[in-house]
């Protein structure tokens, strides 16, 4: 059973529509690529990225973090290829999983671990909040919750609500109010907002730069199956 659920995300305040991709390796961009072509685009070549054009739509594909972006609606343009491209999903690069994910910089005496969102980065995480909406996809939250889980990681979180907590502090953003907060990891994790997903107060997000300190970082790699048909590498 496919786990992939394809969820685009409209950001008023962005402009742009956002449509979160199963991560993909090269043979699996030029199949969706191929397409594209087929259904008329003319796509280009931008480094790691394909620009794919079609009248007046322009949709921007990052195959490596796994997102398309366009200021039209692309549901119609790339939904009927994500089926084919989970079926091609290979072995390759498994090991490299988590670098896609997550980066590490270590130091003395602790690591550092920024993560590494497709729709939920610095960029759009402000426009996202202002909207009311979320762009953690349901593997980037299974990262987040496998690096947590790890002895040396930390007890609580700092992360933003929607509702106030002992020793939170709020900020607006539009005329939505939220708070940078410190949660239990457990309860940060039971109301991390992931796309899909009903909210259900109380209801938490990863901060705008999402950075965990730990005192040691956990030496498996992360377990592609814990990902789903979500990455494709």
């Amino acid at each position: 059973m496919l786990r992939f659920r394809l969820e685009q995300v409209h950001v008023p305040s962005l402009g742009r529509y956002l449509l979160p991709l199963p991560k993909m390796a090269l043979p699996s961009l030029e199949l969706l690529v191929a397409h594209l072509q087929h259904r008329g685009y003319k796509v280009i070549p931008r480094g790691e990225k394909r620009l794919a054009e079609k009248g007046q739509q322009r949709i921007m594909i990052d195959a490596l973090l796994g997102l398309a972006s366009s200021s039209t609606d692309m549901l119609d343009a790339i939904g009927p290829a994500v089926p084919a491209l989970i079926a091609s999903r290979g072995e390759a690069g498994k090991d490299r999983v988590a670098s896609h994910y997550l980066s590490v910089q270590r130091s003395k005496g602790f690591v550092q671990v920024q993560f590494l969102p497709r729709v939920e980065s610095a960029r759009t995480w402000s426009c996202l909040r202002r909207d009311g909406l979320t762009g953690l996809t349901p593997d980037e939250a299974a990262a987040v919750g496998w690096t947590l889980s790890g002895d040396a990681s930390p007890d609580t979180v700092d992360c933003v609500t929607e509702s106030p907590r002992d020793g939170s502090l709020p900020f607006q953003l539009g005329r939505r109010i939220y708070y940078r907060s410190k949660l239990p990891k457990a309860e940060f994790m039971e109301s991390l907002r992931v796309m899909g997903s009903v909210p259900q107060p109380p209801v938490s997000y990863l901060p705008r730069e999402p950075v965990l300190k730990f005192s040691r970082l956990r030496s498996p790699p992360l377990p592609s199956a814990l990902l789903g048909e979500w990455c494709l590498l």
